[in-house]
């Protein structure tokens, strides 16, 4: 089959041929990896060979809060070892709300150190906030993206689902003992969370002007083993729905990102109409198989993923070989849509040589079907 962006599209429309189209999960030879050393000749590879979806972030707000009465003032700073903090403090509202992020040495990737919301107080705060603007999406970063990947493939665009969103706000034990004992009021967060989402969503659709596809995430935090299916409808159905509403009205292709198993929503989500689920990791952190996923798509959609991120930095190249073997045999003969990918964004820099070979040695065999 064809590599880069016209793969993606004959995928969407069902045109469907071997070998599979084969993707190095969030790699940007044009961003952060492609200044990464380390990560050179991996970059060089998937360009010249595979298909490219790099990752844009044009709604890093962490609240999706823009500038209005209430709003979020961001400060940064490094400290000695080189760790870089994110110190966010939501202002206008009389009452200290802050939150902060981390990025050590090496590592591309953000973590909380401090959430928002610590106490009842906090979150009564959150639940009355006046004069709130939806945040704005960074639209010039993916048209910028856009322009950088041409042919290769399609920028993929992150954004937070509402209860993902809503979550990062409290400790986590704290948000999933209310989920079950102050219900109404974390509804209301996420419902409210999901209004600013929504609306910031349907603006980069309609005035990005440039092709790109929309990944939503968070969603793995509403289902097995943290909740329900039914759990997940409650909480982030018409969210979904609604979203999926919007990239119809402008055309714009969605995916449906969720670690761990799916395989109790995987027909509700297929059934909204989003065109990818993502990343289908293998057992035990997954619970279903490439084959699995391709019989519950039945057209309806691109099955992504496979292989399990984690076999590229503590596994053999025989680690390497089975996995992708195992993903080539369930999909093919199926007529069906798939790419192979590898379940998650690699981050760290140096990139070891093993990973480095096993990167270069699982496009090589995908290549080969």
């Amino acid at each position: 089959m064809p590599q880069g962006r016209q793969a993606i599209y004959d995928l969407l429309n069902n045109k469907v041929s071997w070998p599979p189209v084969v993707v190095i999960f969030g790699l940007d030879p044009f961003g952060w990896h492609g200044e990464q050393e380390s990560y050179r000749e991996v970059c060089d590879f998937a360009r010249d060979n595979c298909t490219l979806l790099p990752k844009v972030y044009p709604l890093e707000n962490p609240l999706m809060i823009g500038k209005g009465t209430v709003e979020i003032i961001t400060g940064i700073d490094k400290e000695a070892d080189g760790t870089t903090t994110k110190h966010h403090e939501l202002v206008g509202t009389g009452h200290a709300l802050t939150m902060e992020e981390v990025r050590t040495p090496g590592d591309s990737s953000w973590k909380n150190r401090k959430r928002w919301i610590e106490n009842d107080s906090d979150l009564e705060y959150f639940l009355s906030l006046p004069g709130v603007v939806p945040a704005k999406p960074d639209i010039e970063a993916v048209r910028v993206k856009e322009q950088q990947v041409g042919e290769y493939g399609l920028p993929y665009i992150e954004a937070y689902d509402p209860f993902g969103m809503v979550c990062e706000m409290f400790p986590t034990d704290m948000f999933f003992i209310k989920t079950r004992t102050d219900t109404d009021r974390i509804m209301r967060l996420v419902k409210i969370t999901g209004e600013r989402i929504l609306e910031c969503i349907e603006v980069l659709c309609r005035d990005t002007d440039c092709p790109f596809i929309l990944r939503l995430v968070g969603a793995e935090l509403a289902v097995p083993p943290f909740m329900s299916r039914d759990d997940f409808l409650k909480f982030e159905g018409e969210f979904y729905r609604n979203i999926a509403e919007i990239k119809n009205r402008y055309n714009v292709p969605s995916a449906f990102h969720c670690h761990g198993p799916v395989h109790d929503i995987m027909d509700d989500i297929w059934d909204m109409g989003y065109d990818f689920i993502e990343p289908f990791e293998p057992a035990p952190r997954g619970d279903v198989t490439i084959g699995e996923a391709l019989e519950c798509a039945h057209g309806r959609g691109v099955v992504f993923g496979g292989v399990d991120d984690v076999i590229f930095n503590a596994g053999t190249q025989d680690d390497i070989r089975s996995a992708v073997k195992h993903c080539l045999n369930d999909a093919r003969d199926t007529g069906a849509p798939f790419i192979l990918s590898q379940s998650a964004t690699p981050f760290h820099d140096p990139l070891s040589e093993t990973a480095k070979e096993n990167f270069l040695l699982f496009m090589e065999l995908g290549l080969k079907g």
